[in-house]
């Protein structure tokens, strides 16, 4: 029997998404993604980050960003996925204004934002936005992740957290509720990988 898929919508690109109007109304965010440069340069995304921030009942905001710094040896294979034909050197540049983006963003609410550098490989790039998990793919190709195919599933996902963290078993969730709860522990495994910044 076909699974009911609820509310999944399927997005293509951020940009169909809105993703700052989600982040906007959110009281919990997650990031989990190579880097966020296409997110410093989004006026609207940032301003849609300080009004979540600034808002009274919003609890944390955790960014884990890859860190290419780190000698893995998968980086040149995962620095052409993410951006096909881009040197190097540009690239570096991409990861510098994420890190400045994200340090800002630090600076200004320390009590609400928590920076990680990941050396895991990231295999998708996941957002964690209020009750709703956003998932997009890294591919090989021209087209880089924002630019794909992007999932919203709506979840529980204060639950699925403290599950993840708690490493708990996924037997008695359905079948739905197991694929976005791999999800989200994508997302905490990589955090537990991590050096946190701030």
């Amino acid at each position: 029997m076909p699974e009911d898929k609820g509310n999944i919508a399927v997005y293509a690109g951020l940009g169909e998404a809105r993703l700052p109007e989600w982040i906007a109304r959110a009281d919990r965010l997650f990031f989990h993604a190579g880097m966020y440069s296409n997110f410093a340069r989004d006026r609207a995304m940032a301003d849609a980050l300080e009004m979540a921030l600034c808002r009274p009942q919003f609890t944390r905001l955790d960014i884990v960003s890859f860190d290419p710094a780190a000698g893995a040896a998968y980086w040149e294979a995962f620095r052409r996925v993410l951006r096909r034909d881009m040197p190097e050197v540009t690239l570096r540049r991409e990861f510098a204004a994420s890190a400045s983006f994200c340090d800002a963003l630090a600076r200004r609410h320390p009590t609400r934002v928590r920076l990680y550098l990941t050396p895991s490989l990231p295999l998708a790039p996941i957002l964690l936005v209020g009750d709703t998990i956003f998932a997009g793919h890294y591919l090989h190709g021209p087209l880089p992740a924002p630019s794909g195919l992007w999932l919203a599933i709506p979840a529980d996902v204060e639950d699925l957290l403290s599950r993840a963290e708690d490493d708990a078993s996924p037997d008695r969730l359905d079948p739905l509720t197991q694929g976005a709860y791999r999800l989200v522990c994508e997302c905490v495994a990589a955090r537990a990988a991590a050096r946190r910044l701030a």
